[in-house]
């Protein structure tokens, strides 16, 4: 997952961050940067499987 943030001297960044990993714009990183923009694709596929996010 790629996501763009921002640094408290006001640089940007584009990061990657490992599989499983969910992050939200808004969060603030260890580092005390902030998520600032998560990028989605445009067009989601047909076939793709998506996790269960509740137990039935």
């Amino acid at each position: 997952m790629w996501a763009y943030i921002k640094h408290s001297d006001g640089r940007t960044e584009e990061r990657e961050f490992p599989v499983g990993v969910c992050i939200e714009i808004g969060d603030i990183l260890e580092d005390g940067s902030i998520v600032i923009d998560v990028p989605y694709p445009d067009e989601i596929e047909d076939d793709a499987e998506f996790p269960d996010l509740y137990d039935d």
